[in-house]
């Protein structure tokens, strides 16, 4: 395991980079979520599977494995295949249509979901107010764990409709992570939206879980 000043300079040294990459990255994000909001259910949700399965494939292929170059090894190769996989689900289910993205009729669940993306775009905001520099800022699209917060957060809007091994996979990353690792040993402070999701996106699927045995047995 790397030290927090080792972890910090990987981060600097990626954001450097690529930079200005990572804002046009998550301006991106925020127009395809404005349109899924807005647009046409059938190709908001094509652009934004394709928007989460490239964002994840760069992240596992770009992040861990070419740029990562300060992560050890054999970890950094196993993150990457992690999120090059869930990039690659996203990627296909724009054909097999596994997953609905579209937000919930309930409106409730609806201002729900719209808060809490509304929350994962101000991951930079946070590391702003934590006085990180430009480079260290976290940004969702170019960096993992808000990237897998904004994923989470999508597929919880129709949790009825879901590619499971996708949410479980995201799930892994989000909940352990943050409390066990990037908290309290790198001190990202931000990575507490990603466990809140987390945690939100397990009760839900629990929650449809019980619902549908219910639902089974009663028939």
């Amino acid at each position: 395991m790397i030290s927090s000043q080792d972890w910090w300079n990987v981060i600097r040294n990626y954001g450097q980079s690529i930079y200005p990459t990572q804002i046009i990255v998550m301006i991106i994000g925020i127009v395809a979520v404005i349109y899924l909001v807005f647009g046409s259910k059938s190709k908001s949700n094509v652009l934004m599977k394709a928007y989460l399965g490239l964002c994840n494939l760069w992240i596992g292929i770009g992040f861990f494995i070419v740029l990562g170059k300060g992560f050890p090894s054999p970890l950094k190769q196993i993150q990457g295949l992690l999120f090059v996989v869930i990039g690659i689900l996203f990627i296909i289910d724009i054909f097999t249509k596994k997953s609905n993205l579209a937000f919930s009729k309930f409106k409730s669940k609806k201002y729900l979901n719209l808060g809490f993306l509304l929350v994962v775009f101000c991951y930079p905001l946070v590391g702003v107010l934590l006085g990180r520099s430009i480079n260290e800022l976290i940004f969702p699209g170019t960096l993992p764990c808000a990237t897998a917060a904004l994923s989470l957060v999508l597929l919880t809007n129709s949790i009825k409709k879901v590619n499971l091994l996708l949410y479980i996979l995201l799930l892994i990353w989000a909940i352990p992570f943050p409390v066990l690792i990037q908290i309290p040993k790198f001190h990202v402070y931000e990575d507490s939206i990603m466990f809140l999701i987390g945690v939100y996106a397990l009760l839900v699927l629990v929650v449809s879980t019980i619902r549908s045995r219910r639902t089974v047995e009663c028939l």
